[in-house]
């Protein structure tokens, strides 16, 4: 039977996420906050006794860090999932604060009516990898579990959930937060949010 239950998780803090700059390496890790958020979010999960869960990463570091400590404490394996990967910005981006893909929206909006980074990715076209990514993950049975990035996680929910990116990219209930989960069941052919960039499990954890 097809996957109902959709887990989508942002990975945990980077060096990158405490400078608020856009284009980090591929090979970014978590920092120690980062590594603590995802044993966080990694607890968090495995108490919610999901059935038959499956793990997926974004092929860049930090997801896969995240992601194997999800696995870890689920006892299953990570499978690192092409396609999922962050937004790729292009030079007019790189290093500009994050700040400016809100205060600077108006930049994203192309010739010919696209949403996106001149000389990067558009917006549908990251929903329309991840979305095909998501194919396998979606028909096997079980319960799967997607490690990916705040940019390319907004744009595969506005697919998911039917919405405009361009009124979703400047609602900010739609921001993942490092390690914020968000939950979506499928009903007949429609995905819901049952759970929406959800990171009470960040604020409960205990600190050391």
């Amino acid at each position: 039977m097809p996957a109902d239950r959709l887990f989508l998780v942002r990975h945990g803090q980077t060096a990158s996420n405490v400078t608020q700059t856009l284009g980090a390496s591929h090979d970014d890790p978590l920092d120690a906050v980062g590594e603590e958020q995802a044993r966080a979010v990694a607890a968090h999960l495995a108490g919610l006794k999901l059935s038959a869960p499956a793990v997926y990463a974004s092929p860049f570091r930090r997801a896969q860090q995240t992601a194997q400590a999800i696995a870890d404490a689920l006892g299953v394996p990570m499978t690192v999932l092409p396609g999922i990967q962050e937004i790729e910005v292009g030079p007019q981006w790189h290093g500009r604060p994050y700040a400016h893909l809100v205060s600077h929206a108006h930049e994203l909006d192309l010739p010919g009516g696209a949403f996106g980074f001149a000389g990067g990715e558009t917006l549908d076209g990251v929903a329309g990898r991840f979305l095909a990514a998501l194919e396998v993950p979606l028909t096997a049975p079980g319960t799967p579990i997607v490690v990916s990035h705040g940019g390319a996680l907004t744009a595969v929910l506005a697919r998911l959930l039917g919405l405009e990116i361009r009124a979703l990219w400047q609602d900010q209930r739609y921001a993942h937060a490092n390690t914020a989960v968000t939950e979506l069941r499928r009903e007949a052919q429609t995905w819901r949010a049952v759970r929406l960039a959800d990171q009470t499990h960040v604020s409960a954890a205990p600190s050391k």
